[in-house]
């Protein structure tokens, strides 16, 4: 039997206001191409299927028919609900999905039950948790003592894992997946992920996965697997929705033989726009012969320019058709003075020092908040503004 773990497709994302349907159609379409060349039986989306709660029409267009090719490919497909989905919409005619080869699990108030897969003389045991939002899922059970537990995704995850555990000890012999939403302690984040909750207070413990065969995870988009033997591992998003996601994209390839669970592999995404982050000055990014591979990437340019350049995005958008986002290393005014600096600008008593003229002063408050003296235009500038705001005083 092989499966594939994937997760977080966000469809319906744009990357800095950019749309992303067609790479996310590309991607999909790539997929069910695998599937059909490799024999793949089972395609498991570990949540974040959709990147809204409501998603846009387009968007529900786009999953209809990456399904479609999924099960035109031969393989049967299992979901889960992540964060970034409405569960109820979503799980909308859940049953009836499954009776096409299309099962959804975004229960959000039920604890899961063992699902069992066969194909190619192989069983699987699938406990698919949906994300549990601590605040309205079930309330998680009393403690040893009793005493009530507090509302956390740690618990409440606990909780519905524990419960399929438990139940799968009528399926004994049969390997078992877990299909979660999750961030796991220690795992990496990413800047494109939702933080759930403030202070690593929405972090579950490696040990919540303990008893499974393997854990298919979702929710941190750089594929990774948390402790020593690759049991747990997240997939990561197929496509990168972050300037922090300029690691390569892929999905995992997993076997049951002979009841036994093995990683077969990654297998690399060769579609969707790669991310860059290009420093340096706007001469150097528009003539750097070394930059030229980055003409296809989503590109970030952080400009070393000390000085305020003209149309910067507009000219870097003739070489980089796809930059999305410009900011300055080193902001020309940015504030480095603060109150003791300008203290130091207008003298120990706060007023312009008697011995300096008010142009000097200016300069050296220019001087403060720049971090270098005035070049030669900016020095005769502000001469000009000082004279004539002091022609007007007069006046």
């Amino acid at each position: 039997m092989k499966i594939v773990h994937t997760s977080d497709w966000h469809i319906g994302r744009r990357f800095e206001r950019e749309p992303l349907d067609a790479d996310q159609r590309a991607f999909l379409t790539w997929l069910a191409a695998q599937v059909g060349e490799l024999g793949v039986d089972l395609v498991v989306v570990a949540g974040d299927v959709y990147d809204r709660a409501l998603p846009a029409e387009e968007a529900v267009a786009v999953l209809d028919e990456g399904l479609d090719a999924l099960r035109n490919a031969g393989a049967t497909v299992a979901v889960i609900s992540g964060n970034h989905d409405s569960a109820r919409r979503l799980g909308f005619g859940a049953r009836r999905q499954a009776k096409g080869g299309v099962h959804v699990f975004a229960d959000v108030l039920a604890p899961p039950e063992p699902w069992l897969f066969e194909a190619d003389g192989e069983a699987v045991a699938v406990v698919a948790v949906p994300y549990l939002d601590p605040l309205t899922a079930a309330a998680p059970r009393s403690g040893p003592d009793g005493a009530p537990r507090a509302r956390t995704h740690e618990h409440v995850l606990a909780d519905a894992l524990s419960h399929g555990r438990a139940a799968l000890e009528r399926l004994k012999g049969v390997p078992s997946l877990a299909v979660a939403h999750a961030t796991v302690t220690g795992a990496l984040r990413s800047d494109s992920e939702k933080v759930l909750a403030i202070g690593g207070a929405d972090a579950v413990s490696f040990e919540c996965f303990d008893g499974f065969d393997a854990v298919l995870l979702g929710h941190l988009h750089r594929p990774q697997t948390v402790g020593s033997n690759g049991r747990v591992a997240y997939s990561g998003s197929p496509l990168p929705y972050s300037f922090s996601e300029a690691h390569p994209k892929s999905v995992r390839l997993l076997e049951v033989v002979d009841g036994t669970v093995t990683t077969a592999g990654e297998l690399a995404v060769p579609v969707g726009r790669p991310v860059v982050t290009l420093e340096g000055t706007l001469d150097t990014l528009l003539s750097d012969a070394s930059f030229d591979r980055y003409a296809e990437h989503w590109v970030a340019a952080r400009l070393t320019d000390t000085t305020t350049q003209v149309q910067p995005m507009e000219r870097l958008r003739r070489r980089f058709p796809h930059a999305v986002n410009l900011s300055y290393a080193a902001p020309v005014w940015a504030g480095r003075a603060g109150a003791g600096g300008v203290a130091r600008a207008l003298g120990a008593g706060g007023a312009p020092d008697a011995a300096r003229s008010t142009a000097d002063v200016v300069l050296a408050f220019l001087a403060e908040l720049s971090g270098r003296d005035a070049e030669g235009w900016e020095r005769e500038l502000a001469l000009k503004a000082v004279a004539a705001a002091q022609e007007a005083g007069a006046e």
